[in-house]
């Protein structure tokens, strides 16, 4: 254990003397460019994997899927593996399709997991950057890539995701999302082939 412990602390200052903070200029420029990116976003398509964290458990919890959203707030997580799972967040309500087993609640009626929603989608397309009202955001590099580590100030909201670590490439486009718990546990969702602004039919969000 005591090795353990020892090889975590090293683990985490090379990843910490990896991180740099950003310049005036490169902070000015990324948030202008992934303002742009959200606004001028009217879909998002791409494949996902993700992968649950807990301290206490040796392996690892692992899922794949696609992932689906459209301008202004229309989102689907489409789990594949190893189960088929789909939630829908469409037209302020919330639809689950649990192989089969489908049930639907409203978004309006449960503040908490609208504020949550509201989390999961500016993940995704950017604007959570742009909301200091309700999350405070620091911002470093690593590599080419930044990340921006966003903590949210409703105090709810807070005790379901201590932060949340957004990474973006050289594209402003989201690469991977992480979600902390104050315990330790994370949930890493990283996306690969995006696609921007491609043609999304509405039977994708059919419920």
């Amino acid at each position: 254990m005591h090795i353990l412990k020892i090889l975590i602390f090293f683990i985490s200052a090379i990843t910490i003397a990896q991180n740099t903070a950003l310049t005036d200029a490169e902070l000015s420029g990324f948030k202008e460019g992934v303002a742009s990116q959200a606004e001028n976003l009217e879909s998002l398509s791409g494949d996902f994997i993700q992968t649950k964290y807990i301290q206490l458990m040796e392996d690892n919890s692992v899922s794949t899927g696609k992932l689906f959203y459209k301008s202004p707030n229309i989102l689907k997580w489409e789990y594949r593996e190893p189960y088929n799972y789909v939630i829908l967040f469409k037209e302020n309500q919330l639809f689950i399709n649990d192989e089969g087993d489908k049930s639907v609640s409203s978004l309006r009626s449960n503040k908490l997991f609208e504020k949550l929603v509201s989390l999961i989608s500016g993940s995704v397309n950017g604007k959570l950057l742009g909301d200091p009202n309700n999350f405070d955001v620091t911002y470093f590099k690593t590599g080419k890539m930044i990340s921006a580590v966003v903590v949210p100030k409703d105090p709810a909201l807070k005790q379901m995701f201590h932060e949340i670590i957004l990474v973006f490439d050289q594209e402003h486009c989201i690469d991977s999302v992480k979600l902390m718990e104050e315990e330790g546990d994370f949930t890493e969702i990283e996306f690969s082939n995006i696609k921007l602004n491609n043609d999304l039919k509405d039977s994708v969000f059919q419920h």
